[in-house]
C-alpha cells in the first residue's frame, strides 16, 4: 500500500480551510475597522486637550495658519497625527479639529468619543473647542 493522500482527501482539507477562512475574514476586518476608529477617537481627544492647554497657556493663541503644526511645535502634543487639521472658525469663535480622511465609519468614532460631530459642509468628522 502506498503512503500519501488521495486527491479527494486533499480537496476536502482545502474545502475545510476555505470555509474557516470565510468565517474568520469578516471578523478580522471588523476588528481592524474598530481599532482604526479607536485610534481616531483617541487622536480627537488628545488634540482637544492640546487645544485647551494652548488656550490656557498662550496669551495670544494663533487664529490662522497651520495651527496643528503650532500645537506640535510648542509640544502640546508629542506626535503630529495624520489626517487631522485644526483651524479657527472666526464666526463661531472656536477652534475646529477635523479628520480629513474618509476611511473610518463616523458612527464607530462617535460611539467612542461623544464630542465628535459631522461637519454640515462636507460631512467630515469634527470636534469644536470654544475659545472662551
Amino acid at each position: 500500500m502506498k503512503k500519501g493522500f488521495t486527491l479527494v482527501e486533499l480537496l476536502i482539507v482545502m474545502a475545510i480551510i476555505a470555509a474557516l477562512m470565510a468565517v474568520a475574514t469578516p471578523t478580522g476586518v471588523n476588528a481592524l475597522s474598530q481599532a482604526k476608529a479607536t485610534t481616531v477617537a483617541a487622536n480627537f481627544r488628545t488634540l482637544q486637550q492640546a487645544v485647551i492647554q494652548m488656550l490656557m497657556f498662550e496669551k495670544t493663541p494663533p487664529t490662522s495658519g497651520e495651527i496643528l503644526d503650532y500645537i506640535y511645535a510648542n509640544e502640546y502634543i508629542s506626535t503630529n497625527p495624520e489626517g487631522f487639521s485644526v483651524y479657527y472658525d472666526d464666526s463661531e469663535k472656536m477652534y475646529v479639529i477635523k479628520y480629513t480622511n474618509s476611511d473610518i465609519d463616523a458612527v464607530k468614532v462617535k460611539n467612542i468619543n461623544n464630542s465628535v460631530e459631522l461637519d454640515s459642509g462636507d460631512g467630515k468628522m469634527i470636534v469644536k473647542v470654544p475659545k472662551s
